[in-house]
């Protein structure tokens, strides 16, 4: 399970990457679209590539935001405020907005990551997770 939680948190990690890539603030991933415009000008396959990374980013972005709109309402402002804001609030912060014990914190945390991981693309994290359990033991 640990293996889980480790592959949903690394996922969620690249979450404000990808949001300045597919140039998304966290009030857009309501309503994520994909644009054939570039955000900047560019020339030649410039303008692809960027193009592209855009639009990767903005797709795998929506996997993610719809398997966070799985989670229950205390998991998604846990898991919006530690990977979402710019701000990058410390653990003892996000405690603090939330009203959260630090045990009820990291316990309402790891059940987010293993709910996240479960919804995410049909399950992939889990899948990994087991896969690479198993080639442990190989």
């Amino acid at each position: 399970m640990e293996q889980v939680m480790i592959a949903a948190d690394k996922e969620l990690k690249k979450c404000r990457k990808l949001m300045r890539i597919a140039g998304k603030r966290l009030s857009d991933l309501q309503s994520l679209t994909i644009s054939d415009m570039p955000s900047s000008s560019m020339y030649g396959n410039k303008v692809e590539d960027c193009l592209i990374s855009q639009i990767d980013a903005q797709i795998e972005l929506e996997e993610i935001y719809r398997a966070i709109t799985w989670l229950s309402d205390d998991e998604q402002k846990l898991i919006f405020a530690k990977y979402f804001d710019r701000n990058k609030p410390s653990d003892r912060m996000i405690m603090d907005d939330l009203y959260l014990s630090e045990g009820k914190f990291y316990r309402r945390q790891n059940m987010a990551l293993k709910d996240f991981a479960e919804s995410f693309m049909g399950g992939r994290l889990f899948k990994n997770a087991y896969a690479a359990c198993l080639k442990k033991y190989i």
